[in-house]
């Protein structure tokens, strides 16, 4: 049977029965092997410390975003109030 074949058949096996298959597989594989795929491998990771340019953007979008809508915010109050007394 193919994997293609599978595949239908372990989608439609309850929790359980896929927990149990996978642990049975899992038995299968020498630890050789799996040491092979879960070695100590490095991967980078972007951090957000001494990113003063991200920061420095990020901070101008936001200020930009609220300078906008605070315009908007007035305009639309203006528009609503007319030409009322306040």
């Amino acid at each position: 049977m193919s994997l293609v074949e599978l595949i239908p058949l372990v989608n439609n096996l309850s929790q359980s029965d896929k927990l149990s298959l996978f642990k049975l597989l899992a038995t299968q594989i020498p630890d050789a092997e799996l040491q092979a795929i879960f070695s100590a491998s490095e991967y980078p990771v972007w951090s957000p410390y001494d990113a003063v340019e991200a920061s420095n953007t990020l901070m101008h979008m936001i200020q930009d975003d609220q300078e906008t809508s605070t315009h908007a915010y007035f305009k639309n109050l203006m528009s609503v109030l007319g030409d009322r007394d306040i």
